[in-house]
């Protein structure tokens, strides 16, 4: 067997608190579940183990996947010739609650736990988050949210380590943010401050029925990655439009590709029925874009981040 390359160079080998597995089966890291390996996973179990990967990557020009929950990322390919890097809860997902109505969370904690957490702080406004999986970081990274809300609506400011491995505040303000986008994309997240809302139980409760009822023909208990497309923009009316409702108007609701299909509940969600592979979601999302594009003349672009071929969209080089 051909030794692993990254494991050669002893820079990364004497990384403290670094745990190292090489040609990993990545497959249940994420939800959409395609079968993939990496040439290396890697764990830090805390910052300085992870500055050290990351300067050491960025030197010797290494492909780097910061994997996150995994909730919103799909490996195209079979094989990512790079390293995924796992960012553990008990080192970068704590949160804290500070003055000021604020609380301090790791990109590593994931969105529910962040909900309970806000509310056993007494503290509200997230509610949004309701049914959103995925991580702190990830969730941050592509300003997930639901209806007019996203997560960097309430950022204070936020922690962020660069390719390069230098650590530095970013203050709202000082980074762009839109509808399912934000420039934190760019750097590694590795904690924030949260602005929120005193507590007031019934409002609170009454936003969480609200977006769980929005949600109940979405297949969460499938292997998905939650909405493919950014809802976008109607050229003619400017309006905002529905790319799930494009997707169903296209017939593409049910329809299968081997074993990945168009779900029947959400026509914005693509779902792995158990053996679906890369080449089949690439060819699902062209055709997906192909048949609305001609019916309406709308692109619809991705929501979900892509590793491995032409739409590649998350991997730092």
């Amino acid at each position: 067997m051909r030794p692993n390359p990254f494991l050669r160079d002893s820079a990364l080998r004497n990384i403290v608190n670094l745990e190292l597995a090489p040609d990993a089966d990545v497959t249940t890291l994420t939800s959409m579940s395609t079968r993939t390996t990496a040439s290396l996973l890697a764990i830090p179990y805390d910052p300085f183990a992870l500055r050290s990967l990351v300067r050491v990557a960025y030197q010797r020009e290494w492909p780097m996947l910061i994997l996150g929950g995994g909730t919103n990322t799909i490996f195209a390919q079979n094989h990512f010739d790079g390293i995924v890097v796992q960012l553990p809860r008990k080192a970068f997902g704590q949160a804290t609650a500070m003055p000021g109505r604020i609380v301090r969370v790791g990109a590593g904690m994931e969105l529910s736990s962040l909900l309970q957490y806000v509310r056993r702080a007494g503290l509200m406004g997230l509610e949004f988050c309701t049914m959103i999986p995925g991580s702190v970081g990830g969730a941050l990274a592509g300003n997930a949210g639901a209806g007019n809300w996203g997560l960097c609506d309430f950022v204070e400011s936020a922690l962020v380590m660069t390719r390069k491995g230098q650590v530095f505040e970013v203050p709202r303000g000082a980074f762009e943010f839109k509808y399912r986008y934000s420039e934190l994309s760019d750097v590694i997240v590795l904690e924030a401050d949260l602005r929120l809302e005193p507590l007031k139980d019934e409002v609170a409760a009454a936003r969480r029925r609200e977006f769980v009822s929005k949600k109940k023909n979405q297949p969460y208990k499938c292997h998905s990655s939650g909405c493919i497309f950014k809802n976008p923009r109607d050229p003619r009316t400017g309006q905002m439009v529905s790319a799930g409702k494009l997707i169903d108007e296209a017939g593409l609701k049910g329809y299968v590709l081997n074993d990945i299909m168009v779900s029947e509940g959400h026509a914005n969600f693509i779902v792995n029925r158990g053996n679906g592979v890369g080449e089949d979601f690439l060819a699902m999302i062209s055709l997906i874009q192909d048949m609305v594009h001609e019916r309406t003349g709308i692109m619809l672009e991705l929501e979900a981040r892509i590793v491995g071929g032409p739409l590649e969209s998350c991997v730092l080089r």
